[in-house]
């Protein structure tokens, strides 16, 4: 515990959570599933990006308080379904990780770290079915509204195995509405078909982000809410970039929401759309280490997709560290989107498209090592 205090609190809900709060922004992990399920900024009233449930689009008790994924969730040890036997045997959709219970190990407030400027805590869980523990670290600047992740996931199973981890973050209201705008650094995509099928090139036909394919068939733009209910569009990361990014603007609220991350971590960037007759469900922005979404035995059938691996392998004993960043700015009326997110040091730049207008977060500290 490093000697300080652990700050586990309930939510407004009561569920288990642990927050972070620094002059710049507020993250809170809820310990039921380990979901990042609000992120904002640190003043009063502050919309929040992550305010999706996956009571509301089941149908399932809100107030229950057993885990379960909000906001942004890790999936871990897979990305979609199980296989039907699988299933039968206990293992959840998008794997364990978001199902059991997260326990914290230490927690730092930024008050505390001396000269640094980060408000720091470190959580774990165990994936009992699929061998695997994973450990939390997550940093929150006290100078600018962003966070730092890393999570190393250990094989504690006798064998090695392959699998799949992918970052879930979920947008819902008040920032999801007509005006919420996606962009990323997305190239060649495919449209996902229904889970548990296969086909000789799932990756076809082939186009190029910000189009898209819905499950209707018709063509859509990947940058606003594609029509369906369930419509998945994954793309690769761009090939010549080293990094991969993802924002979500919202005009009326004046707010792009994003993330950041090495591209060796992470080669696949996902979208995801749920619209219903009640109106904009869910907005997925999602990104990970595949980009297929179906079960591992039509995974081995299609081991690369776009030259990328849809999975990965993890031996007896091994750990594998991944990492990403997180973060909010305040756009100035008429902001367009953004074109590109540049990382440099301890800044990340966004180039406003077609301006070219610039605007930066530096937390004064590296960002990736």
């Amino acid at each position: 515990r490093n000697g300080a205090p652990l700050m586990e609190s309930p939510s407004p809900t009561g569920r288990r959570a642990v927050e972070l709060a620094t002059a710049a922004a507020r993250l809170r992990v809820d310990l039921a599933g380990g979901s990042l399920a609000a992120f904002t900024l640190a003043k009063a009233g502050a919309p929040n990006p992550l305010s999706w449930d996956c009571a509301s689009h089941d149908g399932l008790d809100p107030l229950a308080l057993a885990p379960r994924p909000l906001g942004h969730f890790l999936c871990l040890d897979r990305w979609g379904p199980p296989t039907a036997q699988e299933e039968e045997n206990g293992m959840s959709y998008h794997g364990e990780a978001s199902q059991v219970e997260w326990n914290v190990v230490s927690q730092t407030p930024a008050a505390a770290m001396g000269s640094a400027r980060w408000a720091k805590v470190s959580m774990e869980a165990t994936l009992p079915m699929a061998g695997l523990h994973v450990v939390r670290e997550v940093a929150l600047s006290s100078i600018a509204a962003m966070a730092l992740v890393q999570e190393k996931v250990t094989n504690i199973a006798p064998l090695g195995r392959v699998y799949n981890m992918v970052q879930h973050p979920s947008l819902g209201a008040p920032f999801l509405d007509d005006s919420t705008r996606v962009d990323c650094n997305g190239r060649r995509g495919f449209a996902q078909g229904p889970n548990r099928t296969d086909c000789p090139q799932p990756e076809q036909p082939t186009f190029n982000f910000p189009d898209a394919i819905n499950r209707a068939g018709e063509k859509a733009d990947a940058r606003a809410m594609t029509g369906g209910d369930d419509d998945v569009q994954s793309y690769e990361v761009d090939p010549e970039s080293p990094i991969g990014w993802v924002t979500a603007m919202n005009a009326g609220l004046g707010l792009v929401f994003g993330y950041c991350w090495p591209r060796v971590d992470y080669p696949w960037i996902s979208l995801w759309c749920c619209s219903r007759a009640e109106g904009y469900m869910a907005r997925g922005i999602e990104f990970g280490t595949t980009g297929l979404h179906q079960p591992f035995p039509v995974l081995a059938k299609h081991p690369r997709l776009f030259e990328l691996p849809t999975f990965a392998f993890v031996d007896a004993g091994e750990a594998q560290t991944r990492k990403y960043a997180m973060f909010i700015l305040e756009v100035p009326p008429g902001f367009k989107g953004v074109a590109s997110v540049v990382v440099s040091g301890s800044t990340i730049t966004l180039v406003e498209t077609g301006a070219g207008r610039k605007m930066s977060i530096d937390a004064e500290e590296p960002i990736f090592d």
